[in-house]
Order: structure tokens, then sequence, then C-alpha cells
């Protein structure tokens, strides 16, 4: 009965080393993925903020025209709801 042990114990070492390679591996991707989606969105915060930037600074510039704008487009929204 030692014998046939033996190969189950080797068996289940190399599962266990497999799992251990594979949990490994994940937590390797997983890491890589948080990093990109970090960069994506610093990226995409910053290309949010300079487009903010631009529509004050035209909001400020012609004010009467962004209220124009503003009642346009409501006024649109509306007609498209009914």
């Amino acid at each position: 009965m030692a014998t046939e042990k033996k190969p189950q114990n080797t068996t289940q070492a190399k599962v266990e080393e497999t799992r251990a390679k594979a949990e490994e591996a994940t937590m390797e991707a997983v890491e890589k993925i948080k990093t990109q989606v970090k960069d994506g969105i610093e990226v995409s915060s910053e290309n949010i903020k300079t487009a903010t930037a631009k529509a004050e600074n035209v909001i400020k510039e012609r004010p009467l025209l962004s209220i124009g704008c503003a009642f346009l487009a409501g006024w649109a929204v509306s007609k498209l709801i009914k």
C-alpha cells in the first residue's frame, strides 16, 4: 500500500504546484490590468478637465450665445420627448 500512495502524492504535488503557478499568473495578470485601468482613468480624467476648461472659457467669452444654445437644446429635447 505504501507504493500506491507515492504516485498519488506525486500527482497531488503536481496538482498543487500547477495550482500555485496558475494563481501566481492570475495575480500578475490582475495587477497588470489594474495598472492599465488606472493609467486609462488618469488620461481620461485629464481629457475631461481640459474639455471642461475649454467649455468654461467659451461660456465666459460668449454668455448670451451659451444661454441661447442651452435654451435651444432644452426646446429640442422637449419636442423629442413629446
